[in-house]
């Protein structure tokens, strides 16, 4: 069944459901999982946020005229797929209207067909048009950061995109991401305590779903990487420390106590039980196969500084396998925060990290 047919015929069994129901009509307006055929993508499946659905196609693949063979929606919702005229990595839009009528989200579905060796955080995107904060974007691929988070726990819309602890900056007269250490919101309706919140960027994604009942599990660090072995990853940041109290979790302060910033790669094997890392074990997990990372004696402070950081193979029990890159088993983070134990809710605020031109070297050798 193509496409539009396939989605008039979901949207007519899904309106007859709603017919028969007693309970008051669902406001959501979600698309809960979809699928493209079968060995036309190179993960598992696609990645669905907010409004935002991200595809991996393997080569050679068109999934802007391909069949969607399955969908889910929220109870009793309907969508329809709206064509994208415009010649980028949107392959189309999906339409999804609530069984209420009273709310239709827009979702873009996106591919990514080749990973980026270069990141210069030129463009930024909105990820959710209820909020004014941005993250960068380069080509397809989208960067995720602590703001996706944040406007969860401040729950504030109006808040201006600047106020956000990851926004746009400047290196050298070119737009950099600027990465800031903020005090928190504290107590939030009695779920969970945030008394300090380091800024961060990561490849991968966020759920939204678990951003306040386990925030380490939200982060979803990880995007495919078949493109070669990566040697080293290189750029410019610009760091300053804070000159506030560092905070503890619990809220208390310690004058004494430092923070620094962070710049690290990581690669790892995906398999049937692990798709991405977390903030709870992207230091530890046994998947993890190199790993490159900025060295704390390495930091300067308040000048601007190159860095090139090799990738470490040696210190992992998995080996790197040309036969697994090519089979679309890695996936690969790169990672910069203002602070060290952010993820912890920790950290000194005032403390900013600039950072800019990112290059992931990598030998295609063995491709």
């Amino acid at each position: 069944m193509k496409a539009a047919g396939w989605f008039a015929a979901v949207a007519t069994a899904l309106s007859i459901t709603s017919c028969i129901k007693d309970e008051a009509p669902n406001p959501e307006a979600d698309i809960l999982s979809l699928a493209f055929p079968e060995n036309s993508l190179r993960t598992k499946d696609v990645e669905i946020y907010n409004d935002y659905v991200v595809a991996y196609p393997r080569p050679h693949v068109n999934l802007r005229d391909s069949d969607i063979v399955h969908i889910e929606l929220s109870a009793g919702a309907t969508c329809r797929r709206v064509a994208n005229p415009a010649a980028n990595d949107t392959l189309f839009y999906i339409d999804v209207t609530s069984e209420s009528r009273q709310y239709t989200k827009r979702y873009s579905v996106t591919e990514v067909v080749n990973f980026p060796s270069h990141f210069g955080f030129e463009t930024w995107h909105r990820p959710t048009a209820g909020y004014l904060y941005e993250n960068p974007k380069d080509g397809a691929l989208q960067w995720y950061s602590s703001n996706n988070g944040v406007a969860i726990a401040w729950n504030s819309p109006g808040k201006p995109a600047q106020d956000y602890p990851v926004r746009r900056g400047t290196l050298s007269g070119s737009m950099a991401v600027e990465l800031r250490t903020m005090e928190g919101p504290g107590n939030i309706a009695g779920v969970m305590y945030i008394p300090c919140i380091a800024g961060s960027v990561f490849l991968g994604g966020f759920n939204a779903l678990t951003g306040l009942t386990n925030p380490l599990r939200s982060t979803l660090f990880g995007v495919p990487f078949n493109s070669g072995k990566p040697l080293k990853l290189t750029g410019h940041y610009l760091y300053t420390e804070g000159t506030g109290d560092y905070i503890l979790p619990d809220g208390s302060r310690d004058k004494t106590k430092t923070d620094r910033c962070d710049i690290y790669a990581v690669l790892f094997k995906t398999n049937g039980q692990v798709q991405f890392l977390y903030g709870d074990n992207i230091d530890s997990s046994p998947q993890i196969i190199a790993r490159a990372k900025i060295r704390d004696e390495d930091i300067r402070t308040n000048e601007l500084t190159f860095f090139e950081l090799d990738f470490d193979y040696d210190s992992f029990p998995i080996p790197f396998s040309w036969d697994e890159l090519k089979s679309n088993v890695y996936k690969i983070t790169i990672v910069c925060t203002s602070g060290r134990r952010g993820q912890f809710y920790e950290g000194r605020p005032g403390n900013t990290l600039t950072v800019d031109n990112l290059n992931l070297i990598y030998d295609v050798s063995g491709i």
